[in-house]
């Protein structure tokens, strides 16, 4: 049992922190690990601690007893248990890492990333067991905060040069952070998070990079400002290798309708990426906007609403509900401006357009309703005329009423 922790203590002494990190995280395959975290099953923390201690030398004896202790915890299914071992075995880890450079930023990882894992599997667990209750104190919220001591007390490094200094972790750590946060839907946190100045953001490796500017551009999107949004989320896809799909595909949940939402609001013949192809749809697997984008772009009103309806956990799920309730304005008017290109006159009767959402299925749509959404249109700017209120009749701009939607 002991050949294991031999073995990490060789590595220790040899600064192998790659091969440290792959055999401490918890899919480690290492044939002695396992060997050593089945033993654990009956011991105490004390008795694995000694064990430890006779290999492996000061607080990263703590280390690899309370990692691998969490290990043997997530066997027997005590993920509670497991979650405090391995945030143990992280503070133990910012002892050591105070006198480290970069190098050893891996075993950092590899931490970070199972407690996060153990964590939201401990709520998960503990949510089960109390009937769906969530718990108020829960892993995941503990865990977070302990990454955000990380992020804002260990990677402030300035003792070491620029170049093998701790602080190129912390877009690594905030992310992590990110992930919490928003699993959690604790927001404010998000927007708390700060990365030390040492190194700027566009020095980070891409993979970083990319996952920051996701979950920035998310941010954004919540707070209504789209254009900002549309840049990271686009920044975020285009730097997501073709083969990682899925990935791809999470982007693209946020980016469609915030584009879809920048054509409404800035209609421009230079704007057509903006509506995805159904090839596009099929590529990565999202059906659930098919229907939406084929209404979004004919005007077929009904059909804009049952797609909402049909998919709407979907859309809640991920938080873009509202946006999408949004585009319906501009289904309003991709659906008149059929009508007014039927007509082809500058003076269309109120009546046409109360037949055009008709036929689309609303066939219980007053004068009036339709009257007051020709009213918003104009208002925005998204038509260029005005309402004859009296006559009954639409009076149209004749160069272009309808501003260009690509």
């Amino acid at each position: 049992m002991a050949a294991f922790l031999r073995e990490i203590a060789a590595l220790i002494r040899n600064s192998n922190a790659q091969a440290i990190a792959q055999r401490l995280q918890l899919s480690s395959t290492d044939s002695p690990k396992r060997q050593y975290v089945d033993s654990l099953s009956s011991k105490s923390y004390q008795a694995a601690n000694t064990e430890c201690e006779r290999q492996v030398s000061g607080d990263w004896a703590e280390v690899v007893c309370h990692s691998c202790l969490a290990a043997s915890a997530v066997k027997q299914a005590k993920l509670d248990e497991a979650c405090k071992h391995q945030e143990a075995a992280v503070e133990a880890f910012l002892r050591v890492f105070k006198t480290l450079t970069r190098a050893w930023l891996p075993v950092f990882y590899a931490l970070l990333v199972d407690l996060r894992k153990i964590a939201s599997d401990a709520d998960a667990q503990a949510r089960e067991a109390d009937g769906g209750v969530p718990n108020e104190s829960g892993c995941l919220e503990a865990a977070g905060r302990v990454m955000r001591k990380c992020l804002a007390q260990e990677l402030r490094d300035e003792d070491n040069d620029k170049s093998i200094c701790r602080s190129w972790g912390a877009l690594f750590v905030a992310n992590q952070c990110n992930k919490i946060f928003f699993r959690l839907n604790t927001l404010k946190h998000v927007k708390s998070l700060v990365l030390p100045t040492m190194v700027s953001i566009d020095e980070y490796p891409l993979a970083d990079r990319v996952t920051w500017r996701f979950f920035q551009g998310r941010v954004a999107m919540l707070d209504g400002m789209h254009d900002k949004a549309e840049a990271d989320l686009s920044f975020a896809f285009n730097n997501t290798p073709p083969a990682h799909a899925h990935n791809r595909r999470v982007v693209l949940c946020y980016l469609i309708p915030v584009r879809l939402l920048l054509y409404q609001n800035k209609p421009s013949p230079t704007r057509r990426a903006a509506i995805p192809t159904q090839e596009l749809l099929e590529k990565y697997k999202l059906p659930e906007f098919k229907d939406l984008v084929r209404a979004f772009v004919t005007g077929n009103v009904m059909l804009f609403d049952e797609a909402l309806e049909e998919h709407m956990d979907f859309f809640v799920g991920r938080s873009i509900y509202l946006l999408l309730h949004k585009l319906k304005l501009c289904v309003y008017r991709n659906l008149f401006k059929r009508a007014y290109n039927v007509e082809k006159k500058s003076q269309v009767k109120l009546d046409v357009f109360v037949a055009a959402v008709r036929a689309c299925g609303c066939k219980d749509v007053e004068p009036e309703q339709v009257e007051c959404m020709l009213a918003n249109l104009i208002f925005s700017g998204m038509v260029k005329g005005y309402i004859a209120h009296k006559q009954k009749t639409v009076v149209l701009k004749k160069d272009d009423p309808f501003r260009t939607v690509g």
